[in-house]
């Protein structure tokens, strides 16, 4: 009986060609996951995180973590994973500073007219009512 991988006419020596570069591949991927203690895909790293494997491939894409590629699939590192969950980066923009807040705030009354300040003036705040049967 003749393996299943036998084709008759076919010759092997590509085929190993194509084995030995993959195993090549197989070895280096072996290699970086030592030194990165261990390689993680995108859904992975983002359950660590507690964010989405979208927000993985922006932090890959923005630099913030390192792009690994072998056998058709791309990795990060969880040394580099573990580092960003432990330094507890929060979400969203940080918070303005007085500076900031003053330049703002100066913005606003500048667009302000003084007819819309003095209705304000005038013209009292409605009560609110209290709806309870």
């Amino acid at each position: 009986m003749r393996s299943a991988s036998f084709v008759p006419g076919v010759r092997t020596e590509p085929r190993r060609a194509v084995g030995s570069g993959l195993l090549a591949e197989l070895r280096q991927m072996s290699r970086v996951s030592k030194r990165e203690e261990g390689l993680l895909n995108h859904v992975q790293a983002g359950a660590v995180l507690e964010v989405s494997a979208r927000r993985v491939a922006e932090l890959v894409e923005l630099g913030k973590l390192t792009r690994h590629n072998f056998l058709g699939r791309t990795y990060v590192s969880v040394r580099e994973v573990l580092e960003r969950r432990e330094a507890d980066v929060k979400a969203g923009r940080p918070p303005r500073s007085i500076g900031q807040r003053i330049r703002a705030a100066a913005k606003v009354v500048s667009n302000y007219d003084t007819v819309n300040a003095a209705i304000d003036v005038v013209t009292p705040e409605p009560k609110k009512q209290n709806n309870t049967s």
